[in-house]
């Protein structure tokens, strides 16, 4: 691992465009050169925005020269990071982390709220490698759902989609765990690649093993390095480092 090149100085980006994906959420979409960053669905950037901290960003697109991260404003850092307007800079480093193993025969993903994020590239990497695919998109009530008009838009020959709110406002009504065991009542799969809350996932964990199926969690945890070094992501009681030995993790 080349460390002083990990913790070099970020790769100064523009935003050439932004979408607002949902009351709350934006993607911030910036141009890059492929050859200097290579990319596996699942990955994140360190982003830097001056004057104000690094954060790690989910990639939630990737078709270079066009990158993107979607932003929820929860803090000072997201906030300052989700207001940026078309023209301004910030700073990147990476992408970092494990990403999704793609070895699958018949997925589905399930993303919770800002979880879809690192799931969107992978919905297209799988359905290009071939994959048949369900997604499953949900949130707490219809206005928080991500990217759902883009993924309808791409439904038939293989690849569905199935939303679930926790106010019954757009698709099932109740918990994602709950839909998944609804979806598996008509079709199987091998493998669950999951992001969203912790207890979502800590659910579909105990559930993918009840089915004895694969599942693939990616999770979220402040970091201030991405590579390995400060140690701030590990988790408990294994040490494992998210930045490094996730954030995609397999149960």
């Amino acid at each position: 691992m080349d460390i002083k090149k990990l913790m070099g100085t970020p790769t100064t980006v523009q935003v050439s465009k932004t979408i607002n994906e949902n009351k709350n959420a934006r993607t911030l979409v910036f141009e890059i050169s492929e050859a200097n960053h290579q990319f596996k669905p699942g990955q994140f950037l360190m982003c830097w925005i001056p004057g104000i901290d690094e954060i790690p960003m989910s990639i939630s697109l990737w078709t270079p020269p066009e990158v993107g991260v979607t932003v929820l404003p929860i803090g000072e850092a997201t906030n300052v990071f989700s207001a940026l307007s078309t023209g301004q800079r910030f700073g990147i480093r990476g992408p970092f982390g494990s990403g999704f193993s793609l070895e699958c025969e018949r997925a589905l993903i399930i993303g919770g709220g800002i979880g879809m994020a690192p799931l969107r590239p992978l919905v297209y990497q799988l359905r290009e490698n071939g994959i048949d695919v369900t997604a499953l998109v949900a949130a707490r009530t219809k206005n928080e759902l991500l990217y759902i008009d883009e993924l309808e838009r791409l439904a038939g020959d293989g690849f569905d989609v199935q939303v679930a709110t926790d106010d019954g406002s757009a698709g099932f009504k109740g918990l994602a765990t709950d839909a998944a065991r609804e979806i598996f009542q008509n079709a199987r799969y091998d493998t669950i690649y999951t992001c969203g809350p912790e207890p979502m996932m800590a659910k579909l964990h105990m559930f993918a093993k009840e089915m004895s199926i694969n599942i693939q969690a990616s999770l979220e945890r402040f970091m201030k390095c991405g590579c390995g070094i400060c140690g701030t992501c590990a988790l408990d009681p294994t040490g494992d480092l998210v930045c490094v030995e996730g954030p995609v993790f397999t149960g």
